[in-house]
């Protein structure tokens, strides 16, 4: 992929006209990105078909962590596909994407389970009368073949003296052995096709196909599970080449953004502007910590240890500072509150003109988004004696449970959270906390993004609790009791400690 200087005269490359649509991959009807594309594309065109991936991407990340059925996900991704449906713009977007998410563990594996999403997704709408040139086949046998190209469709004779172990094998498949016997199965949606069992073995654990001679017997209805595991494999593979690829020269203008699209929330940030989006809450010095229970854990964490330590680092500074800000607090009631907490500080020397910068009053004046989820599991991991990022991630399970312990949050409903975060899936850790909290919230509480970024979790859980505390200080109680974490009593060391 060579890129040029920017032209805005056309949204897709000049050179697609040359391409030879008969054996290019980018106009199979369901791609997967098994070329690399040889194309001249423009710098404002190789970042532009980036981010329209990307919140097709973050949709679908979305829809998961709200629990939107799959048969639903059309509404909400057709009208961000549309902007991919130009083939070679799929294909780019796909490339582009992988150089910026191969560089790290963490990044591979949102990419890798997002394009498999995707993947999912676009066998599943597939008309399997779409194609006019392939003999009746669907997408996704089309696919298949793409990826196992010796795949062996089974004619009537092969497959009647097999029918009986195909079906005990495969209690859901529908066929008629006197239709396999009359051959009248040749061109039914009920065809078996014969692939080394190495290649189905998803489905052989689970016990799903037939296995003889080492070969699987797969009836079509299986097809996408096999054809997902497959590209799954190459996909997870190539990602793992590419990190270890030194940059090309032809890339160097593009370092900057690779590097950050991976922290890019690309759905519109509601919380750019101060207290956007915290309905039924009025943040101010006197309340802040009045409301650990409604932040995320990362958030909480800081409000623990500033009780704790009356001090927070840089990174932690800046992670809460805008997480508030977002949240409502105004710059006075920030610089009061911060001042009061660092205890043995000269506030106004030290850290005001820092608090200042982060609500656009200093410096550049630029107006500072709170970090998202992305941002905060991505960006620079903690140090000694240091509190921000992702606890999911940067933290021990032990380190987990104390400070869900400490939130209240009973050891039954932490084993949810607990599996999530040694499965890696650090964001579900998260929303299975709120779902501790909330077991049976507002279905009104879905609609928002709470699973990727903490000021979304914030405002969901005050919206799923009723704002019953939205204007209680920190010298008021929590359900009739007064809270530990908001007098700042708890000892982060001392396991007994915990919230009521």
């Amino acid at each position: 992929m060579n890129i040029v200087k920017s032209s805005r005269s056309s949204s897709v490359p000049k050179s697609v006209a040359a391409l030879d649509s008969k054996n290019s991959a980018a106009t199979t009807n369901i791609n997967l990105y098994q070329e690399i594309p040889n194309i001249e594309v423009s710098l404002d065109d190789f970042e532009e078909f980036a981010l329209d991936r990307l919140k097709v991407l973050k949709k679908l990340e979305q829809l998961k962590m709200r629990h939107v059925a799959p048969e639903k996900y059309k509404k909400y991704l057709d009208p961000l596909l549309q902007k991919l449906n130009d083939p070679t713009k799929d294909w780019i977007s796909h490339f582009v994407l992988r150089l910026a998410y191969c560089r790290s563990e963490d990044l591979r594996r949102w990419f890798l389970a997002q394009e498999v999403a995707l993947l999912k997704y676009r066998l599943s709408q597939s008309n399997p009368g779409s194609s006019s040139n392939s003999g009746g086949e669907t997408a996704i046998t089309k696919a298949l073949k793409s990826v196992l190209p010796n795949v062996h469709v089974l004619a009537p004779e092969e497959l009647e003296p097999l029918l009986p172990k195909i079906l005990a094998a495969t209690p859901s498949l529908n066929m008629n052995p006197l239709q396999v016997g009359n051959g009248r199965n040749a061109n039914s949606n009920n065809n078996i096709y014969r692939v080394p069992f190495t290649q189905a073995l998803d489905l052989v654990q689970h016990r799903q196909v037939f296995v003889k001679k080492g070969m699987a017997y797969i009836p079509e209805s299986k097809l996408l599970s096999l054809v997902t595991a497959r590209f799954r494999s190459n996909l997870s593979r190539q990602l793992a080449l590419l990190s270890a690829v030194p940059t090309t020269p032809a890339l160097q203008r593009t370092q900057g953004f690779l590097k950050n699209v991976a922290t890019v929330h690309a759905i519109k940030d509601e919380y750019l502007e101060q207290g956007a989006g915290t309905d039924g809450v009025q943040l101010t010095a006197n309340n802040v910590a009045s409301h650990v229970k409604h932040m995320p854990l990362c958030m909480a964490q800081l409000q623990m240890a500033l009780n704790k330590e009356k001090h927070l680092k840089h990174w932690g500074r800046l992670q809460y500072g805008l997480f508030l800000k977002g949240a409502g607090l105004s710059l006075e009631d920030a610089m009061v509150y911060f001042e009061r907490m660092f205890v043995g500080k000269d506030f106004n020397k030290e850290y005001s003109y820092n608090f200042r910068h982060m609500y656009g009053k200093e410096g550049k004046r630029a107006n500072y988004p709170p970090y998202n989820c992305a941002k905060i599991i991505n960006g620079n991991g903690p140090n000694a004696n240091e509190h921000h990022g992702c606890p999911y991630k940067h933290s021990t399970v032990q380190d987990v449970t104390a400070m869900l312990n400490k939130l209240g949050i009973a050891p039954s409903k932490q084993k949810g959270i607990i599996a999530q975060q040694q499965s890696h899936n650090y964001q579900l850790a998260c929303v299975e906390h709120f779902k501790a909290m909330y077991p049976n919230p507002p279905t009104s509480v879905y609609a928002n993004d709470f699973g990727n970024h903490p000021n979304a979790w914030f405002k969901s859980s005050v919206k799923a609790s009723g704002g019953a505390d939205a204007k209680m200080t920190d010298s008021q109680t929590i359900d009739g009791k007064k809270s530990n974490v908001a007098s700042g009593d708890v000892d982060m060391n001392d396991p007994n400690s915990v919230s009521p």
